[in-house]
């Protein structure tokens, strides 16, 4: 078929953002959402095309990324694995009820899932995310066989080119290929920012390029796999978010601009407009050439060239209409110039004036004065409308001035005590997390901060509406007399979500810092899981399995966990069960094991379950079971056993143990203090330096001045050493922070010891200047608060 796309199906299901759509044949869509959902859509009628969904996955937070695996001898009806903020890969067969437990659970990253793919047989997965890391995965035995390694920012795509090669898409506006059992092959530099997608493109293509990538520099670019470019594929006006490729050949892209792109011979051929702000997603079908978009409105709508496939015309005709009822801010058709409509050409235009390209805007003031946007059709060479233009120039004081621009919002937003608030401009037009990013690089903000200012902009718009004179009156959230971001009322990262340790910003530090991450259903469920096949594969022997009734209190964990975060009141079967996963399991499949013994370390119960006197300290037994060793088969064993020293410090008892363990301790984690192998081992050797500096600060702290002093000594070259690291996670703001942090509050032992250090504090200080987090409003602080303490 070589006609236009039109509207196929309309899929409405999911109650947030679809954010990753799959689309392997005529029968079945799979799609993954903010909803904690991934949905199965199967076809129930050819004619026109109807689909029943159903839940393939319940998550307990949101998913980003999905991929699907054919049908296979071992898994007849084909496997579907997904990811996203609950840090796991998930792996179910397709059919397999919500409500089941996961045919394997993956425990690796450290941070939110943004992309899967299955390698072409289906055996392995691989997966990146926010944490930097991308893993191989063996579907079967559930471990890592390979990382590939590199990535100086989130990774936001990945592509299985054929059985050996995978391309990866990363934030430091980087592609690169890996052989996939780990080798680096290539890194390939053109894109000007966030590389985010990929598509494959086949043999003999019109470009002679092997593949397509595109990102946030709104440019589709093409490649041979040797990085050699072949074109760019110029049209999007906003980030580029997703790519797939038709079995003719032809390019569809999906972007924030609204529309959906079919590109040809180096030119769109087509754009289809949608009535939603983020195309987040688009999926071709092998079989049919059909296209599946995911959108910001919550649904996923299917296209196809064949009118047998197209849907009635009724429902062609309201999702055209829903279109040019469109409601777009001035500001973002005008892409932030001055809106001025006397100069915009009259109706009579959309006949007298022919389209450069498709997708072409034009805007034109209607007879009424109203203004309203077109795009250029190629195909049909005419205008289509596309929307209304509201709240230009001249719209009164419902709009909000920033920077010279006008915006339907100017919150404000406190990240420091006793600092001036931060601007955040938002229009309804945007997509709130795509406000949140661009907040948090313009300020040079941690990510961390991400989701929360993200959730809190959409929370204090909800249902706010567009018209002709902005945001309605009852609506309308920042207008004086009823603005919720007032003195009294700024809203503060953290508020409604995980609390930032360090509001106060000052040394020295007297809290010690705990870090609670990770679900532990999913961990108890992988727990149970591996057991049976770790003993099926001969790879523990009976007695370190998990029995029937290890596996009834270990999940009983979970509701104490739940119920009690800080205290939940852990027994001695259920550490003795975590202890023996952690220590005797085959080291890749450790990392739930030690990750809920990190959870359960704040407990005042826990110190006195692992040190009674039958056992060694739990600092000795995690010591002794190798957790703390480099270059294992993942990092994030030593990632949750660092959690765990650092969690130590929550209780009188934990604080005693770390205490008597000085040396230990510090032994252990030196060696990532120089060479770290996550972010998330950074952030937690940090953290447990911190924790150690208030502890030697601590009046309570049981040992003579000279003793603090010479432990001081040891602690501030280790610091140092953090300080000095040249790794492509020492730029990160938050563990810079912390570890000043740790660093000034040690400074605050006396004068005495501040001028034995000073001349290597300065040192260790020099490193960090050129570092861009240096530049960091909460880091300079506590650079000029140390520096007020070297005088």
């Amino acid at each position: 078929m070589t006609g236009d796309f039109k509207l196929s199906a309309t899929l409405r299901g999911h109650e947030e953002d679809v954010r990753a759509v799959v689309f392997p044949s005529r029968q079945h869509i799979f799609s993954a959402s903010r909803d904690n959902t991934v949905r199965n859509w199967s076809l129930t009628s050819p004619k026109p095309p109807l689909y029943d969904d159903t839940i393939a996955l319940q998550g307990s937070h949101w998913f980003n990324g999905v991929a699907y695996s054919p049908p296979s001898e071992q898994h007849p009806e084909g496997l579907v694995a997904a990811g996203g903020k609950e840090t796991f890969v998930f792996v179910k067969r397709v059919g397999q009820p919500p409500e089941e437990d996961p045919h394997r659970l993956l425990i690796g990253h450290a941070g939110n899932i943004t992309c899967l793919a299955f390698s072409e047989r289906g055996s392995k997965i691989i997966s990146g995310g926010w944490d930097n890391q991308v893993f191989v995965w063996d579907v079967e035995a559930g471990n890592v066989t390979a990382e590939l390694k590199g990535h100086e920012g989130p990774v936001w795509g990945v592509l299985v080119y054929d059985e050996r090669l995978v391309l990866t898409a990363c934030a430091d506006k980087m592609i690169r290929v890996f052989d996939i059992n780990g080798k680096s092959l290539a890194t390939i530099k053109g894109h000007t920012d966030v590389v985010r997608s990929f598509c494959k493109l086949p043999s003999g293509h019109w470009s002679g390029a092997a593949f397509a990538s595109a990102g946030n520099d709104e440019v589709i670019r093409l490649w041979t796999l040797e990085g050699t470019p072949m074109g760019e594929l110029d049209g999007h006006t906003a980030y580029i978010y997703s790519l797939a490729v038709l079995p003719n050949g032809d390019i569809v892209s999906s972007s924030e601009d609204r529309t959906v792109r079919i590109w040809r011979d180096g030119k769109s051929i087509q754009t289809i407009t949608h009535p939603a702000i983020s195309i987040w997603t688009v999926a071709a079908c092998p079989e049919t050439g059909d296209i599946a978009s995911g959108a910001s409105d919550k649904i996923i709508r299917v296209f196809s060239r064949d009118p047998e496939r197209q849907a009635d015309p009724e429902s062609i005709k309201s999702f055209e209409e829903s279109n040019q009822m469109y409601a777009i801010p001035a500001e973002t058709a005008a892409q932030g110039l001055p809106f001025e409509k006397e100069n915009l050409p009259g109706p009579e235009a959309l006949q007298t004036q022919i389209g450069e390209r498709d997708g072409q805007q034009l805007f034109v003031r209607e007879n009424d004065g109203s203004v309203t946007a077109h795009l250029w059709s190629v195909s049909t060479s005419q205008w289509d409308l596309v929307g209304t233009v509201v709240s230009g120039e001249g719209s009164g004081t419902s709009k909000k001035t920033f920077e010279g621009k006008e915006y339907d919002y100017v919150f404000d937003i406190d990240i420091e005590d006793g600092k001036p608030a931060l601007k955040l401009p938002y229009n309804l037009s945007e997509n709130a997390w795509d406000a949140a990013r661009k907040f948090l690089d313009r300020n040079e903000l941690p990510f961390e901060y991400y989701e929360q200012v993200a959730n809190w902009v959409t929370e204090n718009t909800r249902g706010a509406r567009l018209t002709q004179g902005g945001p309605t009156a009852d609506t309308q959230r920042s207008t004086p007399a009823r603005d919720p971001m007032g003195t009294e009322r700024r809203y503060k990262p953290g508020d409604g979500g995980p609390t930032s340790p360090y509001k106060q910003r000052k040394i020295p530090q007297t809290s010690y810092q705990d870090i609670l991450e990770g679900n532990a259903q999913n961990a108890v469920t992988k727990i149970i899981d591996s057991s049976k096949h770790l003993l099926e594969a001969g790879q523990i022997k009976k007695e370190s399995t998990i029995d029937r009734r290890e596996a009834e209190v270990l999940q009983k964990l979970v509701d104490q966990i739940h119920n009690s975060p800080r205290d939940p009141h852990p027994s001695e079967e259920q550490v003795d069960a975590l202890t023996e996963v952690a220590t005797k399991w085959p080291t890749a499949s450790r990392v739930p094991g030690v990750a809920l013994l990190a959870r359960l370390a704040v407990a005042p119960a826990f110190v006195q379950v692992t040190s009674t006197d039958e056992k060694e300290t739990i600092v000795k037994v995690t010591a002794a079971g190798g957790l703390f060793l480099p270059k294992q088969p993942t990092a994030n064993n030593a990632v949750h056993a660092l959690r765990l020293f650092v969690n130590l410090f929550a209780t009188e008892s934990g604080r005693f143990i770390m205490d008597g363990s000085f040396d230990l301790a510090l032994n252990l984690a030196r060696p990532f203090s120089s060479e770290p192998e996550s972010l998330a081992q950074f952030k937690a050797l940090a953290t447990l330096y911190l924790n150690y500096a208030v502890l030697l600060t601590s009046q309570a702290l049981p040992i003579d001045s000279q003793s603090r002093q010479a432990r001081a000594g040891v602690l501030l070259a280790d610091i140092g050493a953090v300080l000095e690291c040249e790794s492509q996670y020492a730029g990160d703001g938050e563990t810079l922070f912390r570890t000043l942090c740790a660093l000034g509050t040690l400074l605050t032992l006396g004068n005495e010891f501040r001028q034995s250090v000073k001349m290597g504090v300065s040192g260790s200080l020099h490193f960090i200047r050129s570092k861009p987090a240096a530049q960091l409003a909460n880091v300079q602080e506590v650079l000029q608060e140390i520096k007020d303490e070297l005088k």
